[in-house]
Parts: structure tokens; sequence; C-alpha cells
């Protein structure tokens, strides 16, 4: 098979781009207990439907590690503290005008707030792929 491109200076940035991991980046306060992906008020919610952001945030990983997209990805989290919300300047901005936490940042920009639902982020993952 004839290779016409192999000498393309744009082959292995692509290549390249395409094999980079995206960093999910998830700040918020791990003890507080959040809602899981609710459709109605929060004031609605029973005490015991609610649950720690830090276990929503490890069933994420462990979902998207089984997953299809696992590869793609890597999550942290950041407890938001004035030293970490400093990595990011818009998540700065936001939290520092309104507590929206937990705050998604996929690939350093500011895609979801003040909730968090393991299951909808992946679905929400996978269509963007």
């Amino acid at each position: 098979m004839l290779d016409f491109y192999s000498s393309t200076p744009y082959r292995d940035g692509l290549t390249k781009l395409m094999n980079q991991v995206i960093n999910i980046d998830v700040y918020g306060k791990a003890e507080d207990q959040i809602c899981a992906g609710c459709e109605h008020s929060c004031g609605d919610c029973k005490p015991g439907t609610k649950r720690r952001t830090i276990e929503l945030v490890d069933e994420f990983r462990t979902l998207l590690a089984a997953s299809d997209i696992g590869a793609c990805y890597s999550v942290t989290f950041y407890e938001s503290t004035p030293q970490n919300i400093a990595r990011n300047y818009d998540v700065q901005k936001l939290l520092s005008m309104a507590s929206l936490e937990p705050v998604v940042c996929l690939g350093g920009k500011v895609t979801y707030l003040g909730g968090f639902s393991p299951e909808g982020l992946l679905s929400e993952l996978r269509k963007k792929q």
C-alpha cells in the first residue's frame, strides 16, 4: 500500500492531538451533600437521596474507567480552596461570585455547574465522541 501523505507536517500533529488524554477537573467541597442529577428543586430532596460530592466523583471515575471511552479522559478532584480554584481563571471568577460547586471543567473549560450526575456526565461525554 502506498502512503502519499507520509511526509506531511500535519500528520504527526493531528495524530498526537487525537491521542491526547482530556482532563476532567471537578472543583467542589468533598463533604458537601448534593443531589445526584435531580430534575426538581433541591428543596424537595430527602436527606437520604443526597450524596457526598467525593462519592459521586469516585463513582464517575469508576463508570468512566469501565466504559469504552475511559482511556480518553483523566478525572481529578480539587477541593475548593483558594489555591486550587486559582488553577483555572474561569472557575476562580465563578466561585468568587457565588457558591456554584461542583464545577466540572472539560479540557480546562467550564462545562457544568452546581450539580453532578455520574451517569449523566458519562452520557454527555459519549455524545461528544
